[in-house]
């Protein structure tokens, strides 16, 4: 017992130098090689689509970008200077469950972005034990109240219906995640998305505890997707509508590099439609698969 205590102490030094020095080395690449300027972010943002006025769901992974001149905090500047006063940003802040969520303090785990923008004064964030999102700008106090009445996290009474029934569009920078593609989902019933009884969860508002009922995923991820005749990923479904359909040459999706990152804009309107009638045929396709894995837990 001591001796694997010793072994493993011993070890941990030089890994941990080692993940330093690799750290280190990696953002010096990047600033480098792979430097974006608040410039270069604001013409490319400017290039792919995003205009004063618009209302924008946002999915993020700043590190893919390589480095980028002011982090997190410039990329939000640079889209709420694009989308100005009238324009509205929304992204993701999902969270795991907890005993008791806390909107304003309960950390997410979906990125330096949402991150950023949950601590910002006058932005809004709704309250779901997992799936939350946090908004700024004019829509966002709209958008963002009554998720605690959500009997399902992306249902009629969600942030996410709310984007989906105006006109709005999805920013993907450097993800290919897009959890719009949860809300077709619960529309169209589909298989396996969440756990059949809905859970009692709390949360606390104005310093006081109250409960909700909602549906959550199985705890180790229930959402499975057939494509190609096999289980695939969310994003390796996505990929493959964006291909099948057409979306690029549709003019569906704008798509821009900007230093390693690959990004996106979708209308949302066309994401759900086209989506919705692509799942309805995913599932009628493999419905046999889809049983089996429902039964098989």
């Amino acid at each position: 017992m001591k001796i694997g205590f010793l072994i493993r102490k011993i070890v941990r030094v030089p890994y941990y130098t080692f993940n330093k020095f690799k750290k280190k080395s990696n953002l010096l690449i990047n600033k480098l090689f792979f430097r974006v300027t608040r410039k270069e972010l604001l013409l490319k943002l400017k290039k792919i689509g995003l205009k004063r006025g618009d209302v924008v769901y946002i999915h993020s992974s700043i590190s893919s970008f390589g480095y980028i001149q002011g982090g997190a905090d410039a990329v939000l500047n640079i889209i709420l200077k694009l989308i100005g006063d009238k324009g509205t940003i929304v992204i993701p802040s999902f969270t795991h469950k907890t005993d008791v969520f806390d909107f304003k303090n309960t950390k997410c785990w979906t990125g330096k972005l949402s991150e950023n923008l949950r601590l910002r004064r006058d932005s809004f964030r709704s309250i779901h034990p997992t799936h939350s999102v946090v908004a700024f700008g004019p829509l966002a106090e709209e958008i963002t109240k009554s998720h605690e009445k959500s009997k399902a996290p992306f249902d009629e009474n969600s942030p996410f219906h709310k984007i989906a029934k105006r006109k709005s569009y999805i920013l993907m920078l450097g993800t290919e995640n897009n959890s719009m593609i949860h809300y077709v989902q619960n529309k169209i019933n589909f298989p396996n998305l969440f756990l059949d009884k809905l859970f009692e969860c709390k949360y606390l508002i104005n310093g006081k505890i109250k409960s909700m009922k909602t549906k959550l995923h199985h705890p180790n991820g229930s959402i499975k997707y057939i494509c190609n005749s096999r289980l695939c990923t969310d994003v390796q479904f996505l990929v493959k509508m964006y291909k099948d359909e057409k979306f690029k040459e549709n003019n569906y999706m704008k798509t821009i590099r900007i230093g390693k990152a690959v990004c996106h804009l979708i209308n949302t309107q066309d994401f759900v439609r086209i989506s919705t009638k692509y799942l309805q045929n995913n599932i009628k396709r493999y419905k046999k698969e889809y049983n089996s894995l429902i039964k098989n837990g």
